[in-house]
């Protein structure tokens, strides 16, 4: 009897110790993937943060990284919001019947140099990443057409890693002048992204 309820007591602690460790040291923020130049990133705002989003921005220097983890979701589920995103991103960039046709225009054209370039690649532990680079206003936002409006630069991937069951979205972006001058640099991060 006495063995027993020892064995019992034991139990119940080793289940409490492993859930508690299991839920310090699950995966939060970017904490289950590894990126060339990560570390060199510090945390500057948390937009939303609970058991199953993150969102937030991280700097180093004039450089912006910014994150968004999906966490307890499947490949199919990660798929359909990679997909939405990539969509609602082209569709910024799409010619549009201009709300008042006439005289100075019966559409509204991004010209092709502020379009984004999207692309796939896999990454050196062959994860497959989508991603698009492009041109950002001084809100940080897509969809600047004109000079005087594309303050930033960027590279904007995702991908989902298995091992975690996590759909991510990273964003690494620049003053326009520093992003263009390596922008290699930039596309060599993403390619370094391992599932951890």
């Amino acid at each position: 009897m006495k063995l027993r309820v020892i064995f019992i007591i034991t139990v119940i602690v080793l289940i409490f110790l492993f859930s508690f460790f299991w839920k310090v040291f699950s995966c939060k923020r970017l904490s289950c993937i590894t990126m060339s130049s990560l570390a060199d990133f510090k945390i500057k705002d948390i937009y939303q943060e609970d058991n199953n989003i993150f969102r937030g921005s991280y700097e180093n220097g004039d450089k912006i990284l910014k994150a968004e983890t999906i966490s307890n979701t499947d490949q199919f589920t990660a798929n359909q919001y990679i997909t939405a995103n990539i969509a609602q991103t082209k569709g910024l960039f799409t010619d549009a019947l201009a709300p008042y046709p006439g005289v100075a225009s019966n559409t509204i054209v991004c010209e092709p140099e502020y379009k984004p370039i999207f692309d796939s690649l896999l990454t050196t532990d062959k994860l497959e990443v989508s991603y698009f680079i492009a041109y950002l206003n001084n809100n940080l936002t897509y969809g600047s057409c004109t000079k005087s409006q594309t303050i930033y630069k960027g590279i904007s991937a995702y991908f989902y890693c298995q091992k975690n069951k996590q759909a991510y979205h990273i964003e690494i972006i620049a003053p326009k002048a520093s992003f263009e001058e390596s922008a290699g640099s930039y596309t060599k991060m993403v390619q370094s992204i391992k599932c951890n």
